[in-house]
């Protein structure tokens, strides 16, 4: 199987020199690296992707790809992109294994995975951890229909995968985390990212759910890799708190559009509402108070953003060469 691995990346070039360090050990080498840098004139990523290939020569299949910044547009200018019949997306700043690789491969190619569209890694640094109090109290006021780890919640909302303890072998679920992505290339034709989706408004459950809908998704336990979070480049704070917002109201309306959509939306935004006010009360601060009107603001945008134009399109570049490589 010809691997296609998509690594989109914003300035963050000692991390993404990690992971391409990686990739040059790995045993399966089939396979092409597109790195699609938004980071603009910020020259790190495009120098560290240079000294990498001269010192790999023609070991790897690498190109580096400029695009505007924006993850979900530069995820969809990498499938544009591709030829593979597995499509990779790692996040730049995650790790693995030699064989990691062939592993995937490994996976798809069982019989019993042929119904599988999707899978993603175990993250051994960051899994196994206790539910949040957050998350516990969603549950109990009726937003998740399943405390199942990897399930579809209401609002665009999902059960955090990385209560899972360390297990073996796969396990289904409704969604994948952005950071570790495998699909199959026929379970993602046609489709593409929802670019009217922040960075950090759930673009990996909202593409994940699409290839859900006809496909299996699993999370392997086997299949190890470490998140290591690097902090650069990364929003935090009320900026962050404003995405999932805005992501929440969006992928809501987008798949639900009915009164009780509304309503559970409605829900959804007096509960977070009064949550932070008494993180404000606790401990007032003007990071807790900005918080506030970052999650309400990102909600109403949200909403609004659901009759403003598409702006991306559905992505059938490059099928007939997939289709080619498939019969190699």
């Amino acid at each position: 199987m010809f691997v296609s691995i998509i690594i989109c990346t914003y300035r963050r070039a000692e991390a993404l020199g990690d992971l391409l360090d990686c990739l040059a050990t790995q045993t399966y080498r089939d396979s092409e690296i597109l790195i699609v840098d938004g980071s603009e004139e910020d020259l790190s990523v495009r120098n560290k992707v240079e000294s990498f290939m001269h010192q790999s020569g023609e070991q790897v299949n690498l190109r580096l790809i400029q695009s505007q910044k924006g993850l979900t547009r530069q995820r969809n200018v990498g499938l544009r992109e591709t030829q593979g019949e597995l499509v990779c997306f790692f996040d730049d700043d995650v790790t693995f294994g030699e064989d990691f690789i062939s592993q995937v491969v490994g996976l798809f190619q069982q019989s019993e995975m042929k119904d599988v569209g999707g899978a993603t890694a175990y993250d051994v640094l960051n899994y196994g951890v206790s539910m949040r109090f957050r998350h516990k109290l969603r549950g109990t006021l009726g937003f998740y229909t399943s405390w199942r780890p990897g399930a579809l919640a209401r609002c665009g909302l999902v059960v955090p995968l990385d209560i899972q303890p360390a297990f073996s072998g796969c396990m289904d679920v409704g969604w994948l985390g952005g950071f570790c992505m495998l699909y199959r290339r026929e379970a993602i034709a046609g489709l593409y990212f929802d670019e009217g989706l922040p960075t950090y408004g759930g673009e990996d459950t909202n593409f994940s759910m699409k290839v859900g809908k006809k496909w299996r998704l699993v999370l392997c336990g086997d299949l190890q890799l470490k998140h290591h979070r690097t902090v650069t480049s990364r929003v935090n704070g009320p900026a962050q708190v404003y995405d999932t917002s805005y992501g929440a109201a969006r992928n809501q309306l987008s798949e639900s559009m009915t009164f009780a959509g509304v309503m559970w939306l409605m829900w959804f935004a007096i509960l977070e509402f009064v949550f932070d006010a008494v993180s404000f009360i606790r401990r007032p601060s003007w990071m807790t108070f900005n918080i506030i009107r970052a999650r309400q603001r990102g909600l109403i945008a949200g909403i609004r953003s659901i009759y403003a134009p598409r702006q991306d399109t559905p992505l059938e570049s490059n099928l007939v060469a997939a289709k080619k490589n498939a019969e190699r």
